[in-house]
């Protein structure tokens, strides 16, 4: 899939998805998910909790096997790879601020690491000058003095600090696809604002297409070029940036319950 400027994109079209088929336990978590996204857009994802939102995610990153549908990324059809061939392409930031870094290495092999994602790497990895000095650049941003501490071992670091490590770490190699599962539910209400600043900054400087989830109605509001409610599996809205605009938290609220009052009088 490409865009009007020809640029490859994000194409995903009904994504199923059933759990324990069969069983008293069956649960349909994705109902044909339908999305598309222009190169460099930064999507929004809001809904309530097993509404399929990091179901989704899975999805796309290769964590879970569909039923059915298709993930095209960068033009290239994802459906059938794995996770680890798919994370040439994309990165992905969780929620738990220890999960996206390796605690018992340095921030300096961490962003290594990151920097060499999706190729094939030898046991010990050379560092030359210019690639430090990069690192040194990219946390610079961040305004933690991290990029003075590429020799401390990232246990040592706060989750504010870890989490924005893993920011760094995701968009180093900018990649085709960004994944953001609510990266800063778990933090501090500081630490969380400094996580998303940075990662305003990180995608909007380097046009990367993100999706990202959070239960914040109004971060979904002021932020992002488009904002997505799910329910039930589904995608119940899809507002573009001029539309969430003139919206308040309540105005989502109140949206929601029509759409699923509609839903309920359809079936």
């Amino acid at each position: 899939m490409t865009d009007a400027h020809g640029q490859a994109g994000v194409h995903v079209s009904g994504l199923r998805k059933t759990f324990f088929p069969g069983t008293v336990q069956e649960k349909a978590a994705l109902n044909g998910v339908d999305l598309d996204l222009a190169a460099g857009e930064f999507a929004i994802v809001i809904g309530s909790n097993g509404s399929g939102k990091s179901t989704t995610l899975n999805a796309i990153s290769g964590e879970l096997q569909l039923d059915a549908g298709k993930v095209v990324v960068a033009g290239q059809d994802m459906s059938r790879l794995p996770a680890h061939k798919r994370a040439r392409f994309m990165a992905r930031v969780f929620q738990d601020p220890m999960q996206g870094t390796a605690a018992s290495l340095t921030i300096e092999e961490n962003l290594a690491i990151a920097a060499r994602r999706g190729t094939v790497r030898g046991f010990r990895m050379g560092l030359k000058r210019t690639e430090r000095d990069g690192f040194r650049a990219a946390l610079e941003v961040l305004g933690l003095g991290l990029e003075d501490r590429l020799s401390d071992r990232v246990a040592l670091l706060s989750g504010g600090q870890r989490q924005s490590l893993t920011l760094i770490m995701a968009t180093l190699k900018a990649p085709s696809l960004l994944l953001l599962d609510e990266h800063t539910a778990a933090l501090d209400p500081r630490a969380a604002e400094l996580v998303l600043d940075a990662t305003l900054q990180a995608v909007k400087g380097r046009s990367i297409t993100t999706l990202m989830i959070t239960h914040n109605m109004d971060q979904a509001i002021t932020h992002g070029d488009r904002l997505i409610m799910m329910h039930d599996g589904r995608v119940i809205l899809n507002l573009g940036r001029a539309e969430k605009a003139s919206l308040t938290a309540a105005d989502l609220v109140a949206r929601f319950h029509d759409v699923v009052s509609d839903r309920m009088l359809l079936n």
